[in-house]
């Protein structure tokens, strides 16, 4: 839902009826699956870096498969879109790149995986366990199925030739498979190499080199130069995290703190424009986004101050 209505683009924004019905919708169109994940990866022994993946193959499915957004030239008569889909586009693959990079990796973060590492933090006993058992798990594959065809069934969301719909596909089974060979590599790790060498950095230094390179990737233009900024933020907050997590005393605060550094970009920088499409009055759409920034500071407040353990999971610093 960060994704959506933390962002605050479309004309539901400032809402209450629209907002609890989309509440609703992308519960089960993005948490419903995010949770699967993580039952998935907790349950087999994984670590974030297969998590991810399989966010990763969410989010191509979500752009390329199920509301088809990446191949549109006009979406929902957005403000811009057209322009945007223009600037970086590869015409013999349809697709524009700015929104490939934009979409995926804003769905990866924001809908998948920042959500879950702040909720993983609030109960840090149980962050390596399952959360879900067997009733849990068909209500949210069957609320993520129905959510997934509603979109599917969409006339806006059929706009990929079968090429196009073969190519994402096959990259959806590629992170799949990927996520588990990592996974597999993961299992067999006897432990991780923490408790030499240098501390990681506070959670609050964490906090703010992560922030900074989300507002770079948020602010980055639409353009080539855009993405250039967008992949170089993104590739130096990866190896920046790589580099962290290997490091003695790196846990669940630390990620949470990389998740709340890219909510709070997000909900900040809400402010700083009008929604695509609808008219929204100035009250509405400032109560909104208000109200939405201080829900990401308080789920971020209560995942930082989390009492810790007695002694955490060690796999649980993998990123």
């Amino acid at each position: 839902m960060s994704a959506e209505l933390l962002a605050a683009y479309a004309d539901n924004t400032g809402k209450l009826g629209p907002i609890v019905f989309a509440v609703v919708f992308f519960a089960a169109l993005y948490g419903a699956p995010a949770l699967l994940v993580r039952e998935i990866t907790r349950r087999a022994g994984w670590g974030w870096d297969s998590m991810l993946l399989l966010m990763l193959s969410l989010a191509i499915a979500q752009a390329c498969l199920i509301d088809q957004s990446l191949f549109s030239e006009d979406y929902h008569d957005y403000d811009g879109w057209t322009e945007n889909y223009q600037a970086t586009l590869i015409p013999i693959a349809g697709v524009s790149v700015y929104n490939a990079f934009n979409f995926v990796l804003g769905h990866v973060i924001y809908s998948f995986g920042a959500p879950i590492a702040l909720a993983e933090a609030w109960r840090p006993h149980t962050a390596q366990d399952s959360w879900l058992r067997a009733p849990g798990l068909i209500v949210a594959a069957a609320a993520y199925l129905v959510a997934a065809g509603l979109i599917i069934n969409d006339p806006e969301s059929q706009n990929a030739s079968v090429p196009q719909l073969l190519a994402a596909s096959s990259l959806v089974i590629a992170c799949v498979g990927l996520a588990y060979a990592l996974g597999k590599r993961h299992q067999k790790k006897a432990s991780h190499d923490t408790d030499e060498g240098a501390s990681a950095p506070t959670v609050g230094t964490v906090f703010a080199v992560m922030l900074v390179l989300a507002c770079l990737l948020n602010l980055a233009g639409e353009d080539w130069r855009g993405v250039a900024v967008a992949v170089g933020a993104t590739a130096a907050g990866g190896a920046l995290i790589v580099l962290g997590a290997r490091r003695r005393g790196w846990g669940l605060r630390h990620v949470a703190a990389v998740a709340l550094a890219f909510l709070v970009s997000r909900g900040v920088l809400a402010f700083t424009y009008e929604p695509l499409t609808g008219m929204v009055a100035a009250w509405s759409k400032y109560t909104h986004n208000t109200v939405m920034l201080t829900i990401v500071l308080a789920a971020g407040w209560c995942a930082l101050t989390s009492p810790r353990p007695p002694s955490a999971p060690r796999r649980s610093a993998s990123a």
